[in-house]
C-alpha cells in the first residue's frame, strides 16, 4: 500500500508518519511540496500513484487568518480543492482533516456530522470552503473533523502550559471542546486503513468527553506536577472569535469503523508519557 502524507513535518503529520511505519511512505513537508502548486502535486501523485493520500498540510493560525484570509483560503480550500481533483483523476482516497471550527458554538450538546455548519471566524470558513470542494468533486474521500489537538511533540496548548516558566497562568473558562491527542488522531487513522469500509464521507473525530480550556490547563498541571497557579478567566481578546461550544459526537465515526475512541483523559495520559520518556 502506497501512502503519500503532505504536511508530513507538522503536529499531525508527525504523529500519523509513526503510526504507519509499516506502509510504503511517501512524505513531504510542506517545503518539500506546496500544497498550492497543483503542477507540483499533480507531479508527485502521478510519479507515485499512491493508493492514498493524506493530507496533513494546513493553514491553522487562527488569529492571523482574520488579516490573511486569501492565504488561508489559498491553503485550506483552493489547495484542497486541486488535491481532490487529482485523487480523483488517478483513483487515489483522500484523507482529509478539518475542524469544530465550522459551527457556530451556540449548541447545548454534542455537534453531529450533518448539523448546520455556520463558521464565526475566517479560518472555519476556509475549512469548510475545503470541505465543500471535496464533497462537490466527488473523489472517494474521508473528511475527518478534528479538534483542539495537541501532542509531546510540535507548538500547541499542551506543550506551552507543560514548558512555560510562568508560574502562574489565567486560562479562558468560557470555551468548551474535545482536546484531542495527534497520537490517537493517527491511530485511527492506522486503524482507517487497516480496515477501510469504503464509506466515504465526513466524520467526527475526537477524544470523548467535554472539557474547557482552563480543565485542559488543570489536567496538565496535575498530570505533570508543574505546581503552576491556574486561574480561570471568562474571555481573552483574540482577532479571531472562537466557538462557545464546539463538541461533537463521535458515535457515527465509532459504529462506521468499528472503533473505540479514547477519552479525553486517556489520550492525555498517553501524551504525558511520551513527553516525559522524552524530556
Amino acid at each position: 500500500m502506497k501512502i503519500l502524507i503532505t504536511g508530513a513535518n507538522g503536529m499531525l503529520g508527525t504523529a500519523i508518519k509513526a503510526a504507519l511505519q509499516e506502509q510504503e511512505l511517501f512524505c513531504f513537508s510542506s517545503k518539500e511540496l506546496d500544497i498550492c502548486c497543483s503542477f507540483q502535486l499533480d507531479q508527485k501523485v502521478k510519479n507515485i500513484r499512491p493508493d492514498y493520500i493524506i493530507n496533513c498540510a494546513a493553514y491553522t493560525a487562527v488569529d492571523l487568518a482574520e488579516a490573511e484570509e486569501e492565504k488561508a483560503f489559498k491553503i485550506n480550500a483552493l489547495a484542497v480543492q486541486k488535491m481532490a481533483q487529482i485523487s480523483k483523476q488517478y483513483k487515489a482516497t483522500l484523507i482529509h482533516f478539518s475542524t469544530d471550527y465550522v459551527f457556530k458554538g451556540d449548541a447545548a450538546t454534542p455537534y453531529e456530522t450533518d448539523h448546520e455548519t455556520d463558521p464565526i471566524n475566517v479560518y472555519g470558513a476556509s475549512k469548510l470552503a475545503g470541505e465543500k470542494a471535496i464533497t462537490q468533486i466527488g473523489c472517494k474521500h474521508y473528511i475527518f473533523r478534528i479538534s483542539w489537538l495537541y501532542a509531546p511533540h510540535g507548538k500547541n496548548f499542551f506543550k506551552w502550559v507543560a514548558g512555560t516558566d510562568m508560574k502562574e497562568l489565567k486560562i479562558v473558562d468560557s470555551q468548551t471542546g474535545s482536546p484531542t491527542s495527534a497520537l490517537d488522531v493517527a491511530a485511527f487513522i492506522h486503524h482507517v486503513l487497516k480496515n477501510d469500509p469504503t464509506a466515504y464521507g465526513t466524520y467526527h473525530f475526537t477524544n470523548q468527553g467535554a472539557w474547557t480550556w482552563f480543565d485542559f490547563a488543570q489536567a496538565i498541571n496535575n498530570k505533570l506536577d508543574l505546581g503552576k497557579k491556574i486561574t480561570p478567566v471568562a474571555e481573552f481578546k483574540t482577532a479571531a472569535k472562537r466557538p462557545a461550544y464546539s463538541v461533537m459526537n463521535c458515535e457515527k465515526t465509532e459504529g462506521v469503523f468499528d472503533y473505540q475512541i479514547p477519552s479525553i483523559e486517556d489520550g492525555l495520559d498517553e501524551v504525558v508519557s511520551h513527553y516525559t520518556i522524552k524530556f
